[in-house]
């Protein structure tokens, strides 16, 4: 016997109650509009997950805010959610060819400098004449790699349309390399190549092209952007998933849990978007999901070629979040701050993600899922053992040690991700642009910071946006 199915008319269903998806659903309540939000899993919150040990906040996915990040700072004021500056007192580690260098937070403005070919001369001389005095973690040469290589990929993000990729100079030979035989080519040396890949690790595979690559950094106005900034970051007091909570609080039961969506019908004059048991008669539909969620929906008529395009060629890239709990953050009492980045594939970087009180120590970090130990119990030993490198024989020792595999959770289809070689200048369109009355948010479609959560809140907004002048 078929199950009976509901049907609801509302002016716009959101797909999705992550971040972007209650950002978008926030905004079309505000101005008026009927909408309901539906979510496959069980909760709201999407790549936002916080857990507790004991009266330890953990969060077990995205969780870092910067200062430059407006959107979410003015959400959390407006839903009563509040952020507190993480922890940067302290030595920042570089732990590299087996030894663990320390060095002071502090503006990073010099690497905008440094990248300009004019000063690398003076440069090279400053890095060889403080190495008769130091022992730097790298050679100067070396050093000169990563930052001709940062300055490399400012220079050609800044060449690259925000709206038309495809429409740069070079675009064809740019979307036909790989990111990854581009970073091989500008850092030759292993050991600054594993650097630079850390601060990469999370967002981009290897072999994103480098077309789409630099599509990315330019919605964080290039690296300088993110690096001659201020050191601070910030987090939620109540965990990351505390802000998707408190929006989902405000838009109550237009927000339907375990209900993953199976098909979209797409009218001239409306939508169809079909449940389980439930289906909602829309104006619009905001699919607030990343570009391999779209791929597994179903679409009445299927969506266009070029669309197809980009669902076929979206590379995603998994891996685990740890957090490893100690009852005091010890290292604090030796002047270093607990963040870390390294040369060691299981651990690329940590961060102290403390409670604001201090009165325990969390060390947080992420792991490419390609990377390091499969044998979680292995894994577990080369963690607390770099741990033990850099932090001293306490961090061997920890009261929990949580790790969260993103790719075991249902619908999330990937921390990151990025467009193969060809896409862009194939398709020549953005996982962005609309389709009829099918509009697209999710972070993977932010027009500024890419990958974070204030790229969440930015495209949920511009969808939304799109939808109320629609009409």
């Amino acid at each position: 016997m078929m199950p009976t199915i509901s049907r609801n008319k509302v002016d716009v269903a959101v797909v999705g109650a992550g971040l972007s998806g209650l950002a978008a659903a926030r905004r079309v309540a505000d101005r008026g509009r009927s909408v309901v939000v539906l979510e496959a899993l069980p909760r709201v919150g999407g790549r936002t997950l916080t857990g507790r040990v004991g009266d330890v906040v953990v969060d077990e996915g995205a969780t870092l805010v910067y200062p430059v990040h407006d959107n979410v700072f003015r959400l959390a004021r407006a839903h009563g959610v509040d952020l507190f500056e993480s922890n940067s007192e302290g030595r920042f580690l570089l732990y590299t060819a087996g030894v663990a260098h320390g060095f002071r937070f502090g503006n990073s403005r010099a690497v905008q400098l440094f990248g300009r070919r004019a000063l690398r001369p003076l440069l090279r001389a400053s890095l060889h004449l403080a190495a008769r005095w130091t022992a730097p973690p790298l050679p100067p040469d070396v050093i000169m790699q990563v930052l001709g290589a940062l300055a490399a990929l400012d220079g050609l993000a800044a060449q690259i349309p925000a709206a038309a990729p495809w429409a740069a100079p070079e675009a064809e030979m740019l979307d036909q390399r790989t990111f990854g035989s581009w970073l091989r080519e500008q850092v030759p040396d292993p050991r600054a190549r594993l650097l630079f890949e850390a601060n990469f690790a999370g967002y981009l595979p290897d072999s994103t092209s480098l077309l789409y690559a630099l599509h990315f950094l330019r919605t964080w106005g290039g690296l300088g952007a993110l690096f001659g900034g201020s050191g601070s970051v910030y987090r939620f007091r109540g965990g990351a998933q505390e802000l998707t909570r408190a929006l989902a609080a405000g838009l109550g039961e237009r927000i339907v849990v375990s209900s993953p969506v199976r098909e979209i019908v797409r009218r001239s004059d409306g939508v169809t978007v079909r449940c389980a048991a439930t289906e909602f008669e829309a104006d619009r539909v905001i699919a607030a999901i990343g570009p391999a969620g779209i791929g597994e929906l179903s679409f009445d008529p299927p969506l266009p070629a070029d669309r197809e395009v980009l669902q076929q060629a979206w590379k995603p890239v998994h891996g685990r979040k740890i957090n490893i709990v100690y009852d005091q953050p010890f290292w604090r009492q030796a002047g270093l701050s607990g963040a870390a980045l390294t040369d060691l594939d299981a651990v690329p970087g940590l961060l102290d993600v403390s409670p604001p009180d201090g009165h325990a120590g969390v060390l947080g970090g992420y792991l490419p899922g390609d990377r390091g130990p499969a044998d979680p119990a292995e894994r577990r030993r080369t963690v607390l053992g770099v741990c033990t490198e850099l932090f001293g024989p306490r961090a061997g020792s920890p009261s929990h040690y949580l790790e969260k595999n993103w790719q075991d959770e249902p619908y999330a289809h990937g921390c990151e991700g990025g467009l193969a070689v060809g896409a862009l200048t194939t398709a020549r369109r953005l996982p962005k642009t609309p389709v009829g009355r099918v509009h697209f948010a999710g972070v993977e479609t932010a027009d500024v910071w890419m990958g974070f959560l204030s790229g969440a809140v930015q495209a949920g907004e511009r969808a939304a946006d799109e939808v109320l002048e629609a009409g």
